[in-house]
């Protein structure tokens, strides 16, 4: 299996504390890259791109959930 797949996995997975856990962290994660890509620091651009990514679907399970409630 390909990295996404195991990542889509383990987002499936979650429960709703545990994503919204994620999500905060991701959310610091993302706040963080853009300090360092200001003083030059960032040397892979994707990152900020893929932390996004993961971000959406974090929200989306979340949405799952409260949908299934």
């Amino acid at each position: 299996m390909s990295k996404l797949n195991d990542r889509r996995k383990e987002v499936s997975e979650l429960s709703a504390g545990e994503a919204q856990n994620q999500v905060k962290e991701l959310r610091l994660k993302l706040f963080q890259l853009r300090l360092q890509q200001q003083r030059g620091e960032v040397k892979n651009s994707r990152v900020f791109a893929q932390t996004r990514k993961d971000i959406a679907r974090l929200l989306h399970r979340l949405t799952v959930l409260e949908n299934e409630q």
